[in-house]
């Protein structure tokens, strides 16, 4: 059996990620892994320490593993461990080592990187609405993932078709 085709969609906060990795997902009939941070951090009421980023990863590294193994011809996950290295750095200076680890081992066949130029929209597990904070933050995915492609203003999912039949992977 072939691996899937695994599409990183990523990103700062609010910039499109699940809303394009969701909608990629449905038009190549492939399976969207969720963004496991939001499902850990809503059963906390948004309150987290250091200590659960590891916790996260495992989360959000189970459910790409269990999409991984599954039928699909396309996997699309909603964040990776980039989006959990880039937070700790932020928020805390320094990154948990399994997560630093997972972002030098984890494979993915195209990484699509959203620009944040999209309307701030509120949400209580945000904690960037700051438009330059977004910017800032968008360099430094930048700066972890030269390769990735970026995607930004309208039309967001078509961009990503586009960069997926320039691989030969499906036609236009």
């Amino acid at each position: 059996m072939l691996s899937p085709f695994t599409i990183l969609v990523t990103g700062p906060e609010s910039s499109g990620k699940t809303t394009l990795a969701r909608q990629l997902a449905w038009t190549l009939d492939g399976w969207f892994v969720a963004e496991a941070a939001r499902d850990y951090l809503e059963q906390l009421d948004g309150e987290y320490a250091e200590a659960d980023l590891p916790l996260i990863w495992q989360q959000q590294a189970k459910a790409e593993d269990t999409a991984r193994a599954s039928s699909a011809s396309f996997v699309v996950c909603d964040t990776g461990p980039e989006v959990i290295r880039i937070w700790a750095e932020v928020k805390y200076g320094q990154c948990p080592p399994e997560v630093l680890h997972a972002c030098t081992e984890r494979a993915y066949d195209l990484i699509l990187l959203c620009t944040p130029d999209l309307p701030w929209t509120p949400d209580p597990l945000r904690e960037a609405p700051d438009r330059k904070r977004r910017e800032a933050l968008f360099t430094r995915y930048q700066e972890l993932l030269p390769d990735a492609v970026v995607i930004s203003g309208a039309g967001r999912v078509q961009k990503a078709i586009r960069a997926l039949s320039s691989m030969d992977l499906i036609k236009l």
